[in-house]
């Protein structure tokens, strides 16, 4: 079992395996070796108990890692102690550690906004985006990667700095754009933090800028409570009507080998060839050699896929080396 908004990576090749981005979803990563047959399986007439069975099959083994992406509604994202843990801690019921540190949040926190009966939205505190963060600084990708799974994203911007309000939006603007352009696609809104601090009023001129690049903006006090109730109201509708940004099943990303039904005979030097095809490496790698009505029923399996007549179209000659799976045979006519 793993969270919702797990991501299952190949660590060889670093491909992704799955997306487990849905409640209930399951994908077999790596499958246990069937079972082989036991000695009753190979009962005829004339032997009643043969003294031979087949080995299991093979387990598949990956070396897997495992990235969790939080999955929220709202993310508020902005520069370190700009208030992100005060205000998700004033919407929510959530309870992050709060202090006048100068630097960020190492872990996403997340919390529910209650609004009524069945009115609700999930709300995450993301690590504090700093300047470079898509270059790996800070947090950097890890924090990022949190941001491409929340609907809409609140850009939280403190007010305190209010020579650099628009210098910082442009900022943050800029890392999401410099990680995944699309990330600006989103759904999203403007909050000015910490008005509580301003000695007069600005929001007519930082409205009417906001309003002339087509952002919403709202100003909030997140430790006086000040116009938190529209900003709220206002998340919520934007996260009920916000497109549900989660895969489908059959987007989930996934590569399986796919095995050819025919046998494919390649000649690798003189007197030695190989023999490929799935089943057929089954059959030989669950063979027990120690036994020999085991390594008869190999034989027979042999005649019936008409090996041998493959083999010598390919230009095999007796006393050369058959190369089947892990296994090396001797080819013998007849």
């Amino acid at each position: 079992m793993v969270p919702v908004g797990t991501v299952v990576i190949d660590r060889d090749s670093s491909e992704v395996i799955c997306d487990l981005s849905k409640e209930g979803q399951s994908f077999v990563v790596a499958k246990g070796g069937k079972g082989g047959r036991g000695n009753k399986s190979f009962a005829t007439s004339t032997e009643r108990a043969p003294r031979y069975s087949e080995k299991g099959e093979p387990f598949q083994e990956k070396h897997l890692e495992l990235n969790l992406k939080i999955l929220s509604d709202i993310g508020i994202i902005g520069a370190p102690n700009a208030g992100k843990s005060t205000l998700l801690s004033k919407v929510s019921h959530a309870k992050p550690k709060i202090a006048d540190y100068p630097f960020t949040t190492l872990s996403p926190k997340i919390g529910v906004v209650e609004l009524g009966i069945n009115k609700r939205f999930v709300i995450a505190d993301l690590p504090g985006l700093i300047q470079g963060a898509s270059e790996g600084k800070g947090m950097g990708n890890e924090f990022l990667a949190h941001v491409e799974r929340t609907k809409v994203l609140l850009l939280l911007i403190d007010g305190a700095e209010r020579k650099n309000i628009k210098t910082r939006f442009n900022e943050l603007l800029k890392e999401l754009e410099s990680y995944d352009e699309k990330l600006l696609d989103k759904k999203r809104v403007i909050v000015i933090n910490k008005i509580d601090t301003w000695k007069y009023k600005r929001t007519k001129e930082l409205e009417k800028f906001f309003k002339n690049i087509y952002e919403e903006v709202f100003f909030i006090s997140a430790l006086n409570g000040t116009n938190l109730q529209q900003l709220v109201e206002r998340l919520y509708e934007l996260a009920s009507s916000a497109v549900k940004e989660m895969p489908e099943e059959n987007e989930i990303l996934f590569k399986e080998l796919q095995e050819r039904e025919f046998i494919k005979i390649e000649k690798i030097q003189e007197n030695i060839f190989r023999a490929k095809n799935k089943e057929l490496e089954r059959r030989v790698e669950l063979t027990n050699f120690d036994k020999f009505g085991s390594v008869n029923e190999l034989m027979r399996y042999f005649d019936k896929i008409g090996i041998e007549k493959l083999l010598e179209h390919h230009g095999a000659k007796e006393g050369d080396r058959i190369l089947i799976g892990e296994r090396s045979f001797v080819y013998k006519k007849g």
